[in-house]
């Protein structure tokens, strides 16, 4: 029997189908083709030296926990301090 992937998001069911519909394809084409996409960005774990592995993972662990940390509404978005032109204020 083919696994099944359920997905809880009603953006993510509308996006899907309205994708599949725009492209006569299946909703199950359109998610394969997007996770796929990721899949592409995402550095190939088995490419990578015992080294490069380990800094890899001590930089996720570090990222996991400042996004732990991370307060609400908090952005990396400072402009603000910046003018029209990208110059600071």
């Amino acid at each position: 029997m083919t696994k099944q992937l359920n997905i809880r998001s009603d953006e993510a069911y509308r996006l899907a189908h309205e994708i599949a519909g725009r492209d006569h394809r299946s909703v199950t084409e359109v998610v394969l083709d997007a996770l796929k996409k990721e899949a592409a960005k995402l550095p190939r774990l088995d490419d990578l030296t015992l080294q490069q592995r380990a800094d890899y993972d001590r930089l996720r662990a570090a990222a996991r926990r400042a996004a732990a940390t991370k307060k609400p509404g908090a952005t990396s978005d400072h402009s603000e301090m910046y003018d029209e032109f990208g110059l600071p204020i």
